[in-house]
């Protein structure tokens, strides 16, 4: 007799499990398998409370309500002022947005920038506003959206090379067209932009650039 033999004497003949028995097992398995599932669920709702929490702490120090890396950025409506400083001599102008001032700017330009601006030259233009003439060398009309500007023939186009900005040119009465250009409009409405450029005014002596 071998060793297989020997055991199986000794561990009698197999027994069926009861149809208790085999019902108490499912129902083990049953309950495991809801507590798995729950502590799935719990672990979501915890995971989605705490992103909740840390966008709403967010929101309340004064930032934008919003999770991930694509949020947008909080856009401050332009608010138009009317301008009391010292004017220049190629072109005057009756309304500055407010917190901006005069830069400078030569016989041709003009440039209106945020008071607290990190680049102070005036030939630098990137986060200003630029006035200034249509080149010389330009004889083109300029294509966009027709406007009213204060009476005068006006086209509203997207300024290149800038990141949200626009070009509103206004025809003049010798036929010129002056250009202002905004180098970025997020918070300003359409009727901003015309009532900005409404306020400009070209003066006798404005030198326009050869290219």
């Amino acid at each position: 007799m071998d060793l297989h033999d020997r055991l199986d004497r000794i561990a009698g003949p197999a027994a069926e499990p009861s149809a208790a028995e085999v019902d108490a097992d499912l129902a083990r398995g049953r309950r495991a398998l809801r507590r798995r599932r729950s502590a799935r669920a719990l672990g979501a709702s915890a995971f989605a409370v705490a992103a909740l929490a840390v966008a709403v702490t967010y929101g309340t120090q004064g930032g934008p309500i919003t999770i991930g890396d694509n949020a947008p950025a909080q856009v401050v409506a332009t608010r138009l002022v009317a301008y009391e400083g010292e004017q220049p001599q190629g072109f005057t102008i009756d309304k500055v947005p407010s917190g901006w001032e005069i830069q400078g700017g030569d016989a041709g330009t003009l440039t209106i920038a945020p008071e607290n601006a990190a680049n102070k030259s005036p030939h630098v233009y990137i986060d200003k506003i630029l006035i200034t003439l249509q080149s010389k060398s330009d004889h083109s009309t300029p294509t966009g959206t027709q406007l009213d500007v204060g009476g005068k023939p006006g086209v509203l186009n997207t300024a290149d090379g800038t990141h949200v900005g626009k070009n509103l040119w206004v025809k003049q009465p010798d036929g010129v067209w002056m250009l202002v250009q905004i180098w970025d409009t997020q918070g300003w409405t359409q009727q901003d932009i015309v009532d900005f450029a409404d306020g400009i005014h070209v003066q006798p002596g404005v030198v326009r650039t050869l290219d």
